[in-house]
């Protein structure tokens, strides 16, 4: 009956873990970063090689006067967010490119930025593959 009762005591444990986890660190994540989006996957090969498909990013929030040519920023589009370095700066909008494209994107408005990368020693925090948990998750879940 102990041991009974202890596995169901570990199954609690790694439970209240795993539900700390998912619940607790995207809230902790976007505290801290400044947005209330702060992960990210890429969903396309338009900023390869940098960034590629399955990759996930995280997201900090920045002003409009810090952004530079460079940046690689996530804005909101009517079909959902895109990941495109900036490639040009204007007193209200901006304008973006995928690395892998050949054409610049239309311009964004500022209130559609979300932020940029993280970016370490000037390369984007990217946890490779780990975004294609969520990929699979969304196109099974509709």
């Amino acid at each position: 009956m102990k041991k009974i009762a202890k596995i169901f005591l570990d199954i609690g444990i790694y439970a209240a873990i795993a539900v700390g986890l998912v619940w607790g660190l995207p809230r902790g994540l976007s505290r801290a970063l400044g947005t209330p989006y702060p992960m990210a996957t890429i969903t396309s090969g338009s900023m390869w090689p940098v960034l590629k498909e399955g990759d996930l990013i995280l997201i900090q929030a920045v002003p409009k006067q810090a952004l530079k040519v460079g940046d690689i920023v996530v804005w909101r589009n009517p079909q959902g967010f895109t990941v495109h370095r900036v490639v040009k700066l204007g007193d209200e909008t901006f304008v973006t490119k995928g690395d892998a494209n050949f054409k610049d994107d239309a311009p964004v408005r500022y209130e559609d930025l979300i932020g940029r990368t993280v970016a370490i020693r000037e390369q984007p925090l990217r946890i490779p593959y780990v975004g294609f948990i969520s990929l699979t998750a969304s196109k099974y879940g509709k």
